[in-house]
């Protein structure tokens, strides 16, 4: 429902601001009559499209779903591209008729700050639909835990999530830029937070399955399933049931060697140590409300049955709001999540940041924690309703696992203990220098292969800020803001509408 009021209330905004624009330039200046009515004809229009494409959003076809919501797509965002700016100039130069009722003399101050910042506004929501949705940023956190085995001092766990690979733009070449990222990283384990499809498991073509398998990680690949990977968004589903989506899209990351977590957990094993991943899946229950703040229905004790009670437990699931759920049964050190990818805008200054997603979700991007356990939400890589990112690049996120037991004595389990950064992400040549992390010798590894001698790219370490680790990194908190140069070298090309 607050979906449907925001659109509605975008929709009043658009129409209101073409009204305005209408009465204080383009009839004000008497441009002539073609001028006037070339003007009501192109607002007409555009409102008209944007309206037309939230109404086919959820009536699409199957055979129709990847060229239609592509199309829906960028309608969308060029609506925002027209409207947004509209609605800053003629909210701002209202000022000079409230100056000009006080004064009685003419005033165009306002006018022209109005002009400024929409210019200001349109350049954004342009870097948005070109570069800011496709550079990709990698975000490091460093946490410790009192009960992670000393053994798995060290383990390097990436998450990727939310790549709705149906809407990306070049997406072969964004697949491939995204898989060099993650094994640059070197990583113990990756995961898939979801959503790695927009519509239906056909979006997984074999020239993008080949890029996927790509991805190499020593205790190998684990994802879960989000709601857009259940065939549940076209309504012509005769030919491909939600049930049967599921199935082959489990099959095809099955064959590249994944492992799909269902409310199941596996064991990991380094000498005597053990350590479990648990994956759960999207509660059926909520399907037609992901945005819903409060969630259950994940078969915990299902997922947790072969889980011993106190053992390191890294958890996954789709929907970042049934962490409250998993905190009150006790389970999950770690627990990484996607969905919502701060709704594709994100502001800050400072440690403020804010988004859409606030009025909807309690939890919505980076680190929570509560009663010794932590929550990560990743930004995702993909897009949805609009294709742009705002002030939220695509997100690859490195976790740094350390054991107090390693260190000889507590781990430190607050937020003040986190570490991160953040980099902008361009693929380098094979043979560039390595981190020097130590032996470690996880299961996996080649002979005579070590922590510090993995194939793949070097990131360069930036400042120290926490003493003793190896990979030493600023402090990133909850509610810090983060901020990015562009990469020039990343495609900034906007797409066909219809393939």
């Amino acid at each position: 429902m607050k979906i449907v009021l925001l659109i509605l209330f975008s929709s009043l905004v658009a129409i209101w601001a073409d009204v305005y624009m209408f009465r204080r330039i383009v009839r004000s200046r008497h441009p002539g009559r073609a001028w006037r009515v070339g003007y009501v004809v192109y607002a007409a229009v555009v409102d008209t499209m944007v309206v037309a494409a939230l109404a086919a959003y959820n009536t699409v076809l199957d055979w129709q779903s990847t060229a239609s919501m592509r199309a829906i797509l960028w309608i969308i965002g060029l609506f925002f591209l027209n409207a947004v700016p509209k609605a800053v100039y003629a909210v701002i130069s209202l000022g000079d008729i409230v100056r000009r009722r006080r004064t009685g003399r003419p005033s165009f101050v306002y006018n022209n700050i109005g002009i400024v910042l929409a210019l200001l506004c349109f350049t954004w929501l342009a870097y948005g639909m070109t570069y800011g949705r496709s550079v990709i940023r990698v975000e490091r956190v460093e946490l410790t835990f009192d009960n992670l085995p000393a053994s798995f001092d060290g383990m390097r766990v990436v998450e990727f999530s939310d790549t709705h690979y149906g809407n990306v733009v070049n997406g072969e070449r964004f697949l491939a830029r995204m898989r060099d990222t993650i094994n640059g990283l070197r990583p113990d384990i990756v995961i898939n937070g979801g959503d790695i499809v927009n519509v239906h498991e056909r979006e997984l073509t074999p020239q993008a399955l080949e890029i996927l398998g790509g991805i190499r990680a020593r205790y190998g690949v684990y994802s879960v399933l989000g709601n857009h990977d259940l065939g549940i968004y076209i309504k012509d589903t005769a030919a491909n049931s939600p049930q049967e989506n599921i199935a082959r899209l489990t099959a095809k990351q099955e064959g590249l060697g994944w492992t799909v977590l269902r409310d199941a957990s596996v064991p990991l094993s380094n000498g005597q140590d053990t350590i479990y991943i648990t994956g759960l899946d999207y509660p059926e229950e909520f399907y037609g409300h992901s945005h819903t703040s409060g969630m259950h229905g994940a078969d915990i004790a299902a997922a947790y049955r072969d889980v011993p009670r106190g053992a390191f437990n890294l958890a996954v699931t789709h929907a970042p709001q049934l962490w409250t759920e998993m905190v009150n049964a006790g389970v999950g050190d770690l627990t990484l999540a996607g969905h919502v990818h701060s709704m594709q805008i994100k502001v800050g200054w400072g440690r403020w940041r804010w988004s859409p997603a606030r009025l909807f979700y309690d939890r919505w991007s980076g680190l929570y924690e509560q009663a010794g356990r932590y929550l990560y939400i990743n930004d995702g890589t993909g897009y949805v309703m609009f294709p742009m990112r705002l002030g939220t690049k695509p997100e690859i996120t490195l976790f740094t696992l350390r054991s107090g037991m390693a260190r000889g004595g507590p781990g430190n389990r607050d937020t003040e203990g986190v570490s991160g950064a953040i980099e902008e992400f361009l693929p380098a040549a094979s043979g560039s220098p390595r981190d020097n992390e130590g032996e470690r010798g996880f299961p996996g590894s080649r002979p005579g292969e070590s922590g510090n001698d993995r194939d793949g790219l070097c990131l360069d370490h930036l400042n120290d800020n926490t003493a003793g680790t190896a990979d030493d990194t600023p402090t990133h908190r909850p509610g810090d803001a983060i901020f990015e140069s562009p990469d020039p070298a990343e495609d900034s090309g906007l797409p066909e509408l219809l393939p």
